[in-house]
């Protein structure tokens, strides 16, 4: 099962503050890439483990990026280290966690609905285009953050559902706003375990798995976990909007950027297929890439002497086209995300 696009609304209302604190966000992007450069140089690839080359192809915000010559993964030049994970995932006051939390339950709801209420539904109908009724799996989504997603499956009728994460106060907010203790804390040197350890049927890692230190290890773990039959995955892919990053210094990188230190490809995401015994059930390709160029765009004609009568027209020019636009991306697999889900190989 394959589906494409997604209505971009939502998106741009949700994430103004990307439109309107550009300078706030360069500065806190910043920071984190001043914690990542002293780390030290990555020497294997993220995604295939083989051996990166020594020449960057190219440098963005003071960091080098290197595509693999093997499964063509973009790798930042450094190695996600348990300095940099700590700094960046397990501090709650840091920037990470704060971009995830809300006011209220109205606000909780509402991203719950418009982001990913259609996530919990592809799941569903994937399951169900496989012959299998998701009311009678059970389902740990992994990295659960504040609980949209478990929110989510719970409200189309998803009984056994919980989720786990590090952040201590998104559990304690998730659960609040969700009203139920099903998010539940556990600590980034207990990654392994909780994944080796679940008697799911269905793990679920919606933007997580690149900001995993040990990807590959957790892969395994779920590929040598007799209980987990599926896993829904979202991740970024290496797509327009880095081209965009790379000539807009700028402009807030969206993107590639902090916990974001590599991208995958359809090669990349085919070549773990393959390692760890999946095959794909279904695929949505979609991406926010014109919504990064508008957003930089926007930007730039905030910066310069230009009457607001010029601006007001690029708004009306952009506003219809963004989303025709960005599904001819999404058709051709050049999104800047897709959403995966894949059944373990039996043999």
């Amino acid at each position: 099962m394959k589906q494409y696009g997604k209505p971009s609304t939502a998106l741009i209302l949700q994430k103004t503050s990307f439109f309107e604190e550009n300078e706030l966000h360069i500065k806190k992007q910043r920071q984190i890439s001043e914690i990542y450069i002293k780390q030290p140089k990555r020497k294997t690839c993220k995604n295939c483990n083989k051996p990166l080359s020594d020449v960057n192809d190219f440098e963005k915000d003071g960091i080098g990026y290197k595509i693999c010559d093997t499964c063509t993964h973009l790798n930042g030049a450094y190695e996600d280290t348990d300095k940099y994970c700590s700094l960046i995932y397990g501090n709650d006051e840091k920037v990470y966690a704060a971009n995830y939390k809300v006011d209220d339950v109205e606000a909780f709801n509402y991203r719950v609905s418009s982001i990913y209420h259609p996530k919990a539904e592809f799941l569903y109908t994937s399951l169900l285009s496989h012959n299998v009724n998701p009311n009678h799996l059970s389902y740990l989504d992994f990295g659960s953050g504040t609980g949209y997603f478990v929110s989510a499956l719970k409200k189309i009728g998803i009984k056994n559902v919980t989720g786990t994460e590090v952040s201590e106060s998104q559990v304690r907010l998730g659960n609040k706003m969700i009203g139920e203790e099903l998010l539940f804390k556990h600590e980034l040197i207990d990654t392994l375990n909780v994944i080796s350890e679940t008697k799911t049927d269905v793990i679920s890692m919606i933007g997580v798995l690149e900001h995993l230190q040990e990807s590959r290890s957790v892969l395994k773990c779920i590929s040598e976990n007799t209980n987990i039959k599926y896993l829904m995955i979202s991740v970024p892919l290496f797509s327009l909007s880095v081209y965009l990053e790379i000539l807009s210094p700028n402009i807030f990188h969206r993107h590639l950027h902090g916990g974001h230190t590599h991208l995958y490809t359809e090669q990349s995401i085919n070549y773990l297929c393959n390692e760890f015994k999946m095959e794909k059930v279904s695929e949505w390709w979609f991406g926010a890439d014109m919504v990064d160029l508008y957003r930089s765009i926007y930007v730039k004609l905030e910066g310069i002497e230009a009457s607001d009568k010029l601006k007001k027209n690029f708004g009306e020019m952009m506003k219809d086209i963004i989303d025709p636009i960005q599904l001819e991306l999404d058709k051709k697999n050049r999104s800047s995300e897709v959403h995966l889900l894949f059944k373990k190989r039996t043999s």
